[in-house]
């Protein structure tokens, strides 16, 4: 990612369903806003950490957890070097999620409420995050194991990692987003006004800053240029689009292009495939087609 800000950073090895991590860093680099194909459950253990979700930033506390389903802009800001970041975190694909709910709990109709809501950060209670945390070390003990029980063991572990999530996520004890201040002011009127002209001298107007401002400002903020970010998000718009069965000459059109070959340059820069193959894979995942891992299906 040295050079191209990519939409999915898909995480998981081919054909994996799930995977497990837990990281401590004293200097974590900034990162550019980012999202997955999958899901991510993400659990802060120490850090003084800001983390930014779309066009929201909430002051992360010590076993506060984070759910991001696939293509919701996230980063974390570390604010404090001073202090250890530390966080444990899986990764699950939508499939998982579905092939492990039941009609007395389905997990992912939960998890998908919740974001529906815009609903992505909740306090933990100290048991579910102490839980959490010892399924998620044990299964990355297990994964390195030769023992065939290892493997039966962490998709057992996957599950109750996935449900003890989900109980979090029905308590509703949601974090409050911090006010906003000017840059996530800029993001979220782009957000609403995506699909209208949008340039630096239109935002400038809008917002009573200098255009010099403004790029400093949201590059600082976002990690990457304002007119990236506009692109990114139309590309991810006319994603949705294609998901519900538009085709990319039409999703190019209705997601604020003004011509097919802006919007196949920008499609292949984020998404490394053309549209129309993207396009295919979807109308193939439906049918349990070549490119579920990819689609996060």
């Amino acid at each position: 990612m040295k050079n191209r800000y990519r939409n999915e950073t898909n995480d998981l090895r081919s054909g994996a369903e799930f995977d497990c991590r837990h990281g401590v860093d004293l200097d974590w680099p900034p990162v550019p806003f980012h999202m997955h194909p999958h899901y991510e459950f993400y659990l802060l253990i120490q850090g003084n950490v800001q983390m930014l979700i779309e066009d929201e930033s909430f002051d992360a506390h010590p076993m506060d957890l984070f759910v991001f389903p696939p293509g919701v802009l996230h980063r974390a800001l570390l604010i404090d070097s001073s202090v250890p970041y530390e966080r444990a975190y899986c990764y699950v694909t939508r499939k998982a999620l579905d092939d492990m709910s039941i009609d007395g709990f389905p997990v992912l109709r939960i998890l998908e409420a919740a974001a529906d809501r815009g609903f992505y950060s909740f306090h933990a209670d100290s048991e579910s995050a102490a839980r959490f945390l010892r399924m998620l070390d044990d299964w990355i003990t297990d994964a390195g194991s030769d023992d065939p029980s290892a493997a039966p063991m962490n998709r057992c572990r996957i599950n109750m990692m996935a449900l003890i999530a989900c109980r979090i996520v029905q308590h509703r004890d949601v974090l409050v987003p911090r006010p906003p201040d000017r840059m996530s002011e800029i993001i979220r009127y782009i957000n609403d006004h995506l699909l209208e002209p949008l340039t630096l001298e239109s935002l400038s107007e809008q917002f009573y800053i200098s255009k010099y401002t403004l790029l400093h400002e949201f590059k600082s903020y976002v990690n990457i240029s304002v007119h990236q970010y506009i692109l990114y998000k139309r590309v991810l718009y006319s994603q949705e689009l294609m998901r519900n069965g538009t085709p990319p000459g039409s999703a190019a059109r209705q997601s604020g292009f003004n011509d097919y070959a802006g919007f196949y340059r920008a499609f292949v820069r984020y998404i490394s495939i053309p549209p129309q193959t993207w396009y295919a894979g979807v109308k193939s995942a439906e049918k349990g087609g070549f490119l579920n891992d990819r689609l996060g299906t």
